[in-house]
């Protein structure tokens, strides 16, 4: 059977068109296998580690990342030979054979170890501080307690001990005094006392009283405690302010 001329064009143009696409899709498969192929080649590929003793950080790092290598800070330590800062041991050890993006660990120098930590109990604890700097130490955690003994601001123990071995860039930690700890009390219950009555108990236990608020209270006197905060049996402390409520009118105090 014979198609019109036109026709037999739209069909030779379609098949023609498939072709391509087939041949387009092939090539990009073959691309992408072919750069997996590069990529597992490159990433497969052994390299000797090179030797980083006596390097210091950022050497080591330029020259790891020359070879494809990555590095790590494992650990640090004191040497007296070795100046703070340098590649004292490495690991996997010079000449072994790895592949590239892999970490070579390294353990660097804190130098020399300090004679001994000083004795800081019992002194000031800014002077402390000052001291630490002096000798090459850090100051590490403070936590301040309240002391019946020790007077505020006044160191009470530390760590490491006085004489113990310390690094130059160990840390102190100390104890610190805040000194005599406030008085507290169970807040006793004011309603029903007249205004006066309530601040000669709270001035007696330490107390201080806060604002002042009126509320209606029908069959109450004028001027008797109705309301307090904190509550009844709450802890309170010395110096804390308490807040009133009288009944009857008036203006409220702050």
């Amino acid at each position: 059977m014979n198609l019109p001329g036109g026709v037999q064009v739209r069909r030779h143009a379609v098949l023609a068109f498939k072709i391509a696409l087939l041949v387009g899709a092939l090539a990009i498969i073959g691309g992408f296998s072919a750069y997996i192929t590069v990529r597992r080649s490159i990433s497969g590929r052994g390299v000797q580690v090179p030797d980083l003793s006596n390097l210091t950080i950022e050497e080591a790092t330029a020259v790891l990342k020359q070879r494809g290598l990555l590095l790590e800070e494992a650990a640090q330590r004191n040497d007296e030979h070795m100046e703070a800062g340098r590649i004292l041991a490495q690991e996997p050890t010079p000449g072994t054979d790895i592949k590239q993006q892999r970490k070579i660990k390294v353990v660097v120098s804190l130098g020399d170890k300090v004679s001994s930590i000083p004795e800081l109990r019992g002194g000031a604890a800014r002077k402390a501080q000052i001291t630490l700097q002096q000798q090459g130490l850090r100051l590490g955690e403070q936590v301040y307690v309240y002391s019946r003994r020790v007077e505020e601001n006044m160191v009470i123990a530390q760590d490491p001990l006085p004489e113990s071995a310390g690094l130059r860039e160990g840390k102190v930690a100390l104890l610190v005094s805040r000194g005599t700890p406030p008085r507290t009390y169970v807040m006793p219950d004011l309603t029903g006392h007249t205004q006066p009555e309530a601040m000669a108990l709270l001035s007696r236990a330490g107390l201080k009283t806060g604002p002042i608020r009126h509320r209606a209270a029908p069959g109450v006197p004028s001027g008797t405690v109705v309301g307090q905060d904190p509550a009844a049996g709450y802890p309170v402390r010395a110096g804390d302010l308490v807040a009133l409520t009288l009944a009857g009118g008036g203006e409220d105090s702050g």
